[in-house]
């Protein structure tokens, strides 16, 4: 029915002083945030029991706020102390309702003023890396992996690339280096482990460079060991006596 239209659940509502304190956009952002909040607090979803995870992709489709929007909002809400982030994760936060609702109920016009001075700024530094960061976050949760040792390796690996401040991936090749993996190791956790961990340090985006450079360092290691094997005789001018004891 085209009443649905008028449904709550399809609406927000912004309160007109967090509009004044805020600003527009990060007034939005910040409401959809408390709405999140209560639904994690009802459905006993909340991380340490203060913490809870948002999905900006639904946050993008809820406010048409774009990541790099919502992360501006996030770091003008930070410098206010109403907003904190997990160190672990920077889609993982909290609000200080507290604090919220004191700036809600002051007069004093001087605070008002000067939260509004900090809503001011439109891109602040850091919003690059958070949305970088961002990024590696996404890209680690696309990981589909049912071992958890292999998985935690395969995340580690990401970040391995990312820390080129060059490095990047992509979900389609995070998933053609887990196909070559998986079609050269046949199961052998061990050897998936070994391969990952040379692409995690040397910083590899192909799988195929790890197998490489795991087969290279294999083949000099296994000639170093034939090398320590080698038969030796000592060569010296045979004597008579030596002559004597061969049968001709």
């Amino acid at each position: 029915m085209l009443l649905n239209i008028f449904d709550t659940s399809n609406s927000i509502t912004v309160n007109y002083r967090t509009i004044q304190l805020f600003g527009l956009p990060t007034a939005v952002y910040f409401t959809e945030l408390l709405n999140i909040y209560k639904k994690a607090t009802n459905k006993n979803k909340l991380i340490d029991e203060k913490y809870f995870k948002v999905d900006r992709t639904y946050i993008n489709k809820m406010i048409s706020l774009t990541v790099e929007e919502q992360l501006v909002c996030d770091l003008n809400l930070i410098k206010t102390s109403i907003l904190k982030k997990s160190a672990d994760n920077p889609d993982i936060l909290t609000l200080d309702i507290n604090l919220y609702l004191s700036l809600l109920s002051s007069e004093d016009v001087k605070l008002t003023e000067d939260v509004r001075k900090l809503m001011k700024t439109q891109k602040p530094k850091g919003t690059k890396l958070s949305q970088r960061q961002y990024l590696i976050n996404n890209l680690k949760d696309s990981i589909e992996c049912s071992n958890y040792e292999l998985l935690t390796a395969l995340r580690g690996w990401v970040d391995g690339v990312y820390s080129n401040p060059n490095g990047f991936l992509s979900k389609q090749s995070i998933k053609i280096f887990q196909q070559t993996l998986n079609d050269y190791t046949k199961g052998d956790l061990d050897l998936a482990l070994q391969i990952v961990n040379v692409a995690t340090t040397q910083g590899y985006r192909d799988c195929q460079w790890a197998i490489n450079y795991l087969e290279k360092n294999k083949k000099i290691s296994n000639l170093k060991i034939n090398k320590n094997n080698v038969r030796v005789t000592e060569q010296k001018v045979a004597t008579k006596a030596d002559l004597s004891d061969i049968v001709f």
